[in-house]
């Protein structure tokens, strides 16, 4: 397997990363930034905009400037949100009705800033988000979707153990396919067989609390054989962070967010 590079030296506080996925000689994809400040490679995909803000808020822009949001809990105006740019969403996809994952109110607000978003989430938050006013479409998992012209599959999420995350619920992991490359944000679960047949490039675990735990993102790394690795719901543990990075799978480069500002792990 091919080192996956991220070179993020000089980005900006709240700058977006921007990749791309490169095939190398072996068929498989090498991670490279585009962001203007790193290294550049000739590039055979299309750039990809990826930011992480806090908890499971993972937004996502493609080169066709369609914003995906991803559990977004932070306020359109908060700083880091605008320094960003990911303001307007034209797909808000959500993991499962948690709280620090699902904010009816903050989701009013990105609904107001754009009349024709697309809001989708499990069986449980589209009935919420109803409730509140909202238009919103289910979601099961171990299906495929095409939504405001993004592909993306949901996958099951849940702790086989205890009663916080049944699988029973149907809350779910996301997979987008944007811009040639493959993300992966996983939600509140633990490792599951059926991490073993996705194709990821780049896997966003739950690393810290909600049940996670490090033993646990490892073994997502494992399974996924995802090339970059961006830890997020870490609960600003950053010694935890950085175990976690350098215990890695050889060959798989890790990065995380600290206020807003990329890190670039071992």
């Amino acid at each position: 397997m091919p080192n996956a590079s991220v070179t993020a030296e000089g980005l900006a506080k709240g700058l977006v990363l921007h990749l791309t996925f490169d095939r190398d000689e072996t068929g498989d994809n090498k991670v490279t930034d585009t962001s203007g400040q790193g290294n550049h490679g000739k590039a055979s995909g299309l750039p990809k905009g990826v930011v992480h803000l806090s908890d499971d808020d993972v937004r996502f822009r493609t080169a066709g400037g369609v914003n995906v949001f991803v559990d977004p809990v932070s306020w359109p105006t908060d700083e880091l949100v605008v320094k960003s740019g990911m303001v307007k969403p034209d797909l808000i996809l959500i993991t499962h009705s948690h709280g620090d994952h699902f904010q009816p109110t903050i989701l009013q607000e990105y609904v107001s800033l754009n009349s024709n978003v697309i809001l989708a989430g499990p069986p449980d938050v589209a009935r919420l988000a109803r409730e509140k006013g909202m238009k919103a479409t289910e979601v099961k998992p171990g299906q495929s979707y095409t939504m405001a012209g993004v592909k993306f599959s949901a996958v099951p999420a849940c702790f086989l153990e205890g009663d916080s995350h049944p699988k029973a619920n149907q809350w779910v992991g996301y997979v987008l396919q944007l811009d040639g490359g493959s993300y992966y944000v996983t939600g509140d679960t633990q490792p599951l067989p059926e991490m073993a047949e996705l194709k990821v490039d780049v896997l966003f675990p739950l690393l810290y609390g909600c049940g996670g735990n490090l033993e646990q993102a490892l073994k997502m790394a494992e399974l996924t054989k995802a090339r970059l690795v961006v830890p997020v719901h870490t609960g600003g543990q950053e010694e935890v962070i950085k175990k976690y990075l350098a215990q890695l799978p050889k060959g798989v480069q890790g990065a995380y967010y600290r206020n807003g500002k990329l890190i670039v792990g071992p």
